[in-house]
């Protein structure tokens, strides 16, 4: 069933409560489905956003994005979509592409009625994760208008590829950034402990900053800079900042974390794609502090 965006179901906590904010955040979470990748039985190739247990899945990641990342800030929209289960990266990449027009379209869709009947001329950030990121980058390309895009103070493209022929097909919406303030750009990375946990499935990216330093040279960003991951701690009951994590060195067009654990988040069944070493998984919260600050200061809130 495609989903009807005018159906609050199919938004996180209702997105027509969301206001009072000058500046929204668009967000779109990362793949939910945790099948093995070897797993092609009757796997479905799409998530059921019918199904509330798939919503409340898909529920754990919106929350902490707003929890982090919109806080007292930004106005927080997220729509759920029908989104490729794990069953489809074991495909070729010919059949990833064309199963990913179905999602793909859901997240057009409710963009375009985020923009319609939300949005009201705010400036936005768009917010994304792994598929997620897959997702608004064909909406940066194919998905908006001029007027719109030039809405967005900038793209957080988290844990996703973005090639070269990419970049040179789509130069006017396609703008990797530069420094710490620039606006219009993609903010994009993936991260690992060595070069040689790159993902198979990410390996031609050639779009990355740190978000340390905000550089794209090899320097080091000394873990000084590290202004803290955020991870819900349970003793807490509530997330909890770790400052000074790591430093990080651009090796490759990726983030190298020179002192974090290989198995930080390593995944058995999924070692084919995320290799021991990386580190995908922690893309969201590994520089979290630093984002979340990013944010403030591209969109004027903080000088």
């Amino acid at each position: 069933m495609t989903p009807k965006y005018s159906d609050e179901k199919f938004w996180f906590e209702h997105a027509s409560q969301f206001k009072g904010k000058s500046i929204d955040i668009f967000y779109v979470y990362p793949t939910i489905n945790s099948e093995p990748l070897t797993n092609r039985g009757n796997v479905p190739a799409y998530t059921d956003i019918k199904r509330a247990e798939i919503r409340n899945a898909a529920r754990k990641t919106q929350t902490y994005n707003k929890i982090v990342y919109a806080a007292d800030d930004f106005n927080f929209y997220a729509p759920y979509y029908r989104q490729m289960t794990t069953k489809v990266f074991a495909m070729s990449n010919t059949e990833r592409k064309e199963r990913a027009r179905l999602s793909t379209s859901d997240v057009k869709r409710a963009f375009q009625y985020y923009m319609r009947e939300y949005n009201n001329g705010r400036p936005y950030i768009l917010l994304s994760h792994s598929q997620g990121s897959q997702m608004v980058l064909e909406l940066l390309k194919h998905g908006m208008t001029d007027k719109q895009f030039d809405q967005m103070i900038a793209a957080y493209l988290m844990g996703y590829e973005i090639t070269e022929k990419e970049l040179k097909k789509f130069p006017n919406r396609l703008k990797p950034a530069t420094g710490e303030y620039d606006r219009g750009v993609i903010i994009s990375y993936n991260s690992a402990t060595s070069v040689n946990a790159k993902s198979p499935l990410l390996a031609n990216s050639v779009v990355c900053i740190n978000p340390l330093n905000w550089k794209t040279d090899s320097s080091i960003a000394p873990a000084s800079l590290h202004k803290g991951i955020i991870r819900y701690d349970k003793t807490i009951k509530g997330y909890k900042t770790t400052p000074h994590f790591t430093s990080v060195q651009i090796q490759d067009n990726t983030l190298i974390c020179l002192d974090v654990r290989p198995d930080l988040c390593y995944n058995e069944e999924l070692k084919e794609p995320f290799p021991m070493g990386n580190l995908h998984f922690a893309d969201t919260w590994l520089y979290a502090e630093n984002i979340k600050e990013n944010m403030r200061k591209r969109s004027g809130l903080l000088k």
